[in-house]
């Protein structure tokens, strides 16, 4: 599997240089990789640790001269120039502008702010007076619209709002549903994430019931370790293999200047669909 979600020293909560992820990976057998920092979002609730969770503007030229380094010092592998986004709509003539001043291997749509909520609310810290119910249409809604605006290629932790024995699934089946169907639709894939196995929740996101729907609908995905650290490389990819084998193996793609690459075939798998 390749390994499409790591951050680095750069997004100020993670630790570690990108060549340290880049040995860690080899020493894993994993020989393609994406960095994915957080999105530089100038001005975006500062109050709200936002000065913690991402490298301002003026640093993302330093990031992309320590990327260039790192594939120079692994010529063997395949080190693809990502971004992690956060769909905002408030930031997205910006977001626009930055991306496409970019050469960008893939975009990843991630939703840790809700446009309806109060400016002290985000998905780890939501005002608790709410039903969950309520809380994860919401988050399924901004991420609808964040889908519909085209900008992005993946879906990142898919049910990140999800809280532990509350699956999402149990109270939103239709609007999982509706989520899967339009990024399908809008030629966008899924990650699969494992850092929540390593974290309370102590599962993927998104689970493994929907990792089945996304299977069943024919949904591409990636897989992604959303490493902090570099030992969290590829961590948790040998269980997702075995748990969901060939059916996860036939919908991976890979990705190239944002063009997605489907699976090559074979005998096991039915051609990519949109869902």
């Amino acid at each position: 599997m390749r390994d499409y979600h790591m951050h680095s020293h750069f997004c100020r909560h993670a630790v570690g240089g990108l060549a340290e992820y880049a040995r860690s990976a080899h020493t894993r057998g994993i020989r393609e990789i994406c960095f994915t920092p957080h999105i530089p979002l100038p001005g975006f609730r500062p109050g709200l640790m936002n000065d913690r969770l991402r490298m301002d503007e003026g640093e993302f030229d330093l990031y992309l001269d320590e990327l260039s380094k790192t594939r120079t010092a692994f010529p063997d592998m395949t080190i693809l120039s990502g971004v992690e986004a956060d769909y905002l709509p408030s930031m997205e003539g910006w977001m626009r502008r930055f991306l496409s001043s970019h050469s960008f291997d893939l975009v990843l749509m991630s939703i840790h702010y809700v446009s309806r909520w109060t400016e002290d609310e985000w998905v780890f810290g939501f005002d608790p007076a709410r039903t969950l119910a309520s809380v994860y249409a919401d988050y399924f809604s901004e991420m609808e619209d964040g889908i519909a605006t085209g900008m992005f290629d993946c879906i990142a932790h898919f049910d990140l709002i999800k809280q532990p024995g509350r699956p999402v699934l149990a109270t939103n089946r239709d609007d999982v549903g509706e989520a899967l169907a339009k990024c399908a639709a809008q030629g966008m894939s899924v990650e699969i994430n494992t850092s929540g196995m390593r974290k309370e929740i102590a599962e993927p996101y998104p689970c493994d019931q929907i990792v089945q729907l996304m299977i069943e609908r024919e949904i591409a995905i990636v897989t992604g370790s959303d490493a902090h650290a570099p030992s969290q490389v590829g961590l948790g990819f040998n269980a997702l293999a075995a748990r969901h084998g060939d059916g996860l193996a036939c919908r991976l793609v890979s990705y190239r200047g944002r063009r997605m690459i489907p699976a090559s075939p074979r005998p096991a798998c039915a051609p990519m669909g949109r869902g």
